[in-house]
């Protein structure tokens, strides 16, 4: 008799929940932080869950003579995972939009150090191939505010790597009082994303 009592016990438990609408949204967990203006999401069951993604007060390098270039640091990736994580997009979005392009996404071995070198559009390298300066472009070229800028970049465990990578912005025009939201994508269609608000 009590085999028969315990499954109807945990199908009724079932039916109960289900009815309650309480049934699981499909993630592990979810979380976001605030930390000094910068807003943290966390996700799940993906190569998010191993990308941590920080951010200081962004570092502002404003328009200088005939350059009129921003460049923008002070975000970090790390991999807290036991395998490679792999971005292969980086969406960047600000506010006010006035019609400012983004010029170029990098990757640093010194957080925010060295301006990287130009590549061609979509031209991410993996760390092992980087320059004498420790910096790799993920992406160059032009594009608004919102677009998906696509690229390579992988990102080790700490077992195998540097598990900490600067992330450097690069603008045609000033940036200074802008929110900034990074949208990191990984290969698996996961994303992390941070606000910067200068």
């Amino acid at each position: 008799m009590t085999k028969i009592i315990a499954p109807l016990v945990i199908i009724c438990c079932a039916g109960i929940l289900l009815l309650a609408g309480t049934t699981p949204t499909g993630a592990w967990f979810s979380d976001t932080v605030v930390i000094e203006g910068s807003s943290i999401t966390t996700g799940s069951w993906s190569d998010a869950g191993s990308l941590v993604v920080t951010a200081d007060k962004g570092l502002f390098k404003p328009p200088a003579g005939r350059h009129a270039e921003t460049i923008i640091s002070g975000i970090t990736v790390s991999n807290t995972g036991s395998t490679p994580v792999v971005i292969t997009g980086v969406k960047v979005s600000w506010d006010p939009d006035d019609g400012g392009m983004i010029r170029q996404v990098a990757f640093t071995r010194v957080k925010g150090g060295g301006h990287p070198h130009a590549g061609q559009e979509g031209s991410g390298r993996d760390p092992d191939s980087a320059d004498n300066e420790g910096s790799i472009a993920f992406w160059s070229g032009e594009a608004v505010s919102g677009r998906v800028l696509d690229g390579r970049f992988l990102l080790n465990p700490p077992a195998l790597d540097d598990p900490v990578r600067g992330v450097q912005l690069s603008f045609d025009s000033d940036m200074d009082g802008k929110s900034l939201l990074c949208t990191f994508i990984m290969d698996d269609g996961s994303e992390k994303e941070i606000r910067v608000q200068a």
